[in-house]
């Protein structure tokens, strides 16, 4: 294996043309393999879960801030044009369907408590899953949620 800062030339590995990558962006292709972060330095693992981590974060408060907008905005003028006379709520047929979706909603957490199978795996098989993997790849979880929070503050 090649070290991450050594200068590379791929040749073979171009697009047909025999003409290959060189320098930083065969570098970076030969450093990022997502297999192979255990083997890099710290610097490397950590920068390549806080780089998607912030960028993640960034987008993620963009978004819910705007969908909060979004959904606090129709909730108002609902409110107004209920309150002026051009919607009428049957409030009869809203409370007995949300009681029936709080029913369903009852049903299906009991089963995601109780481990039952949830899209053909059972939660604690995805729990595991996650946690082996937040384990085997300590620095780079620990980069993403860091890089995360920061996106979250900046954005």
């Amino acid at each position: 294996m090649t070290e991450p800062f050594e200068e590379i030339n791929t040749e073979e590995a171009g697009d047909g043309t025999g003409e290959g990558e060189t320098g930083v962006v065969a570098r970076a292709r030969s450093t990022f393999s997502l297999m192979s972060l255990g083997d890099q330095p710290v610097a490397v693992q950590v920068a390549a879960g806080a780089v998607p981590g912030a960028v993640t974060g960034y987008v993620f408060k963009r978004v819910s801030s705007t969908a909060a907008a979004a959904v606090g905005g129709g909730l108002v003028l609902i409110q107004l044009a209920a309150r002026a006379g051009y919607v009428s709520i049957n409030w009869r047929r809203l409370e007995r369907d949300t009681r029936r979706q709080w029913d369903t909603v009852r049903e299906q957490s009991a089963r995601v408590a109780s481990g039952t199978e949830i899209g053909g795996r059972s939660l604690q098989s995805w729990s595991t899953e996650a946690t082996q993997f937040a384990k085997d790849n300590m620095l780079v979880s620990g980069g993403f949620v860091s890089g995360f929070l920061l996106g979250l503050a900046s954005g």
